[in-house]
């Protein structure tokens, strides 16, 4: 499939809303669920080039991301994903921090598999550089949960998902592309499929300057 990735302009919001409402679809997502006008717009205004869209070659928009900075204690601190999105608007966005924080990703759910998910990652990834961010951090959904969840808890359950004895629909594709799994978190966003956790993921930018302490947990931390 031809597509390419470009930052997001004022023009996309509506096919964005469109786009959100194919992907979160009642009743296992509310209307809550889809990006507001108001918050696409702040999105912009606070950090435009954080802000990605993935459009077809007739110009349909299939993909998009959102994407703020922090610090890497506050990235690495549990934490439930409307704290650290502000509840969406991005207004904890902090223009020096140096971990890139994923707030969201959506793809039309009849182009799964064409790799605009991936090529959406790779423009963050390639961002963070630039900006010399240490590391891109996220918490991912781990959808496989709710049907295990009467068997194992959820530590559990990833580290399986980790160990490669399970795989996630999310998560073991995140693990697949370099994500190292930090921890659990709780509560983190509510979500039947998950029960509302999900997996404090981190991918260091190798471009990025390190300090000796600021390095993200490994895999094994709080697991």
């Amino acid at each position: 499939m031809d597509f390419f990735v470009r930052m997001r302009a004022q023009e996309d919001i509506p096919a964005i809303k469109d786009l959100m409402g194919k992907v979160y679809r009642p009743p296992l997502h509310g209307p809550e669920a889809i990006w507001s006008e108001q918050n696409l717009l702040l999105h912009i205004s606070r950090f435009p080039d954080g802000q990605f869209v993935a459009v077809d070659k007739n110009g349909r928009l299939v993909g998009t991301s959102t994407t703020l900075r922090t610090s890497m204690k506050v990235a690495l601190t549990p934490h439930t994903w409307s704290e650290i999105s502000g509840r969406g608007s991005l207004s904890t966005h902090d223009p020096g921090g140096t971990a890139l924080y994923g707030v969201n990703i959506a793809v039309d759910p009849s182009l799964f598999g064409q790799g605009i998910a991936s090529a959406l990652y790779k423009a963050r990834f390639a961002l963070g550089q630039k900006l010399e961010c240490q590391a891109f951090i996220a918490g991912a959904r781990i959808p496989g949960f709710s049907a295990l969840a009467g068997q194992l808890t959820p530590k559990e359950y990833l580290k399986k998902v980790v160990a490669g004895e399970l795989f996630d629909p999310t998560l073991s594709k995140q693990i697949k592309m370099g994500f190292k799994v930090c921890a659990l978190l709780e509560n983190y966003s509510p979500d039947p499929e998950t029960l509302n956790y999900a997996a404090l993921i981190s991918m260091e930018l190798t471009n990025a300057p390190k300090s000796p302490n600021s390095h993200p947990k490994s895999p094994s931390t709080d697991l």
